[in-house]
């Protein structure tokens, strides 16, 4: 058994954990050891943007989780791809980064989390954006993770943005400027120099070069150390054999809004009677721990298409194939610079609401599933879903044994109010696929199809295709002193564990309305910047 020492144990080496292990390295007496249960983000595939598709079908950098049976969808398990591997998912998403509302952290301070109101949020955000399009007061411009527009919209995602207008949405200028996420626009991307723009690239990798930082893959944490109240080292599993690493000051768990966790169960911390049943010791009693957990459910509107220069043509033509690598080898332009999508609108669907509900992403090629390839005629489709759902589920322990995948009850469409929008969202999708110049393109409507007329035939279709956008966020979340369901404090302190904190998609109170990287990147910088000031 090996026993190694350092000033700061920080466990995950995802989006959130690479930012912390770069930015608390920089104080060269802070000695930084960052863990990692993958391996390192060495894959071609990982760097080329559209890479994403052939990673999430491989599984070979994915936890492959998928949820129970969900009783709202037809009792299906949804798969869960989460990134295993430096980076974590920020090495093998789609790329997508939106900050999101201004409302969406002024809500997270009413529930709780007082000092993340976006006023507080925005000069972080800034910080950590390089921002490649017009210089804007609003966007950074010295950050570490480019962010760019595509460069060339597909002409079918034109189309999209142009009937979304024609709909009565507004053209939105920028989706990162601080104002509220509203219309239609091209997407914004992590992207620099068409490769992936990833915290383990851009934050991590220049960091490695300093003596103080230590980074070690292939470690499987077992369980958080408590010792009177305080956690002072991570048991784990290096390359299969026990390993012991001490924190002389703190531990950051950033593993994720998953495994983050099922390592605080195993370390016993968690509700009570729950590990008790399981014959975990219990080193505190937090209930909160693995509850409210919440995702982005999707659904999609597919369609076949006349010719118009979607991935399927593409990809059943040699020649199209080779002018899409030359593209990219010379310009750094077409599909492979592209992640997820080129497109968003965002749209409301009740009279009256504030903001925002729904939001769709414009995809240039069309499928039933991923694994299954793309369809062997033109297509695209759009993915919709609610911004703020209201569903909540949770992640349990199945036994002790960290070898065994955590329980997942997403619970989708619990709530009658996710229901509903999500059918208004359906029929909304129509109504833009049916206005110009997009309506020329559509040969057919595949999914939901034209027998989904009524409510309960788009319900019903809904049930039976939706799946994850891979946002889970909220399991050990922040809150009041007096909220019971707290599991952290507003500096992302455990409370009632000295020396431990938790830094990312777990610590969210509420989900943000879109893509939710760059609010874990915002998580995982705050979280330094209090450790660096002692708070």
């Amino acid at each position: 058994m090996t026993d190694t020492a350092a000033d700061i144990v920080i466990v995950g080496g995802g989006s959130a954990g690479c930012i912390l292990a770069a930015r608390l390295s920089e104080d060269p007496g802070c000695r930084v050891l960052l863990l990692e249960a993958g391996p390192p983000d060495k894959d071609v595939w990982i760097s080329l943007p559209a890479g994403y598709a052939k990673l999430y079908g491989s599984g070979k950098y994915d936890w492959r989780y998928e949820t129970e049976p969900e009783p709202n969808l037809k009792d299906r398990r949804i798969h869960w791809p989460r990134g295993r591997v430096l980076g974590g998912s920020g090495s093998v998403n789609g790329l997508v980064f939106l900050r999101g509302s201004p409302h969406d952290y002024d809500r997270w301070v009413q529930a709780g989390a007082a000092g993340w109101s976006y006023e507080e949020a925005a000069p972080v955000f800034r910080r950590i954006e390089h921002w490649d399009g017009a210089p804007d007061p609003t966007r950074g411009g010295d950050g570490a993770i480019h962010v760019r527009e595509p460069r060339r919209l597909a002409p079918a995602a034109a189309a999209f943005v142009e009937a979304c207008l024609a709909a009565g949405m507004p053209r939105n200028r920028d989706w990162n400027d601080g104002t509220a996420i509203d219309g239609a626009g091209p997407v914004q991307l992590n992207v620099n120099g068409g490769r992936r723009s990833s915290t383990a690239k851009e934050y991590l990798r220049p960091a490695m070069a300093r003596g103080n930082l230590r980074v070690e893959t292939g470690v499987l944490a077992t369980r958080i150390v408590v010792e009177g109240g305080r956690a002072v080292a991570v048991e784990a599993l290096q390359d299969g054999r026990p390993a012991t690493f001490r924190a002389a000051r703190e531990i950051i768990c950033s593993a994720g809004a998953l495994e983050t966790p099922k390592l605080l169960m195993l370390s016993g911390i968690g509700d009570g009677d729950a590990l008790r049943a399981l014959g975990i010791p219990v080193a505190h009693h937090s209930p909160g721990v693995g509850r409210n957990l919440q995702d982005h459910l999707i659904a999609k509107c597919i369609y076949r298409a006349r010719p118009c220069g979607t991935l399927n043509e593409i990809m059943r033509s040699p020649l199209r194939q080779a002018k899409m690598g030359f593209d990219y080898l010379l310009s750094r332009t077409g599909p492979l610079s592209i992640g997820a999508g080129e497109a968003n609108a965002f749209a409301r669907v009740t009279p009256g609401a504030e903001e925002a509900e729904v939001q769709f992403l414009f995809v240039n090629f069309s499928t039933f599933a991923y694994e299954k390839g793309l369809h062997d005629f033109p297509g695209f489709m759009f993915n919709y879903g609610v911004c703020r759902p209201d569903s909540r589920g949770e992640v349990f322990l199945r036994s002790p044994d960290v070898r065994e995948k955590p329980g997942i009850r997403a619970n989708y469409l619990d709530h009658p109010n996710d229901v509903r929008v999500m059918i208004a969202a359906a029929r909304l999708g129509r109504r833009i696929a049916a206005q110009a110049p997009l309506a020329a393109l559509i040969e057919e409507e595949l999914r939901p199809g034209p027998a989904a007329t009524s409510d309960e035939a788009i319900l019903d279709n809904i049930r039976a295709t939706a799946g994850t956008v891979f946002h889970p966020c909220g399991t050990a979340r922040m809150g009041g002193a007096n909220d019971p369901m707290a599991v952290l404090d507003p500096q992302l302190r455990l409370r009632g564990v000295a020396g431990l904190r938790v830094a990312d998609a777990s610590a969210f109170p509420l989900i943000p309305s879109p893509n939710i990287q760059p609010a874990v990147m915002l998580v995982a910088e705050r979280c330094a910047d209090f450790i660096r000031a002692g708070s």
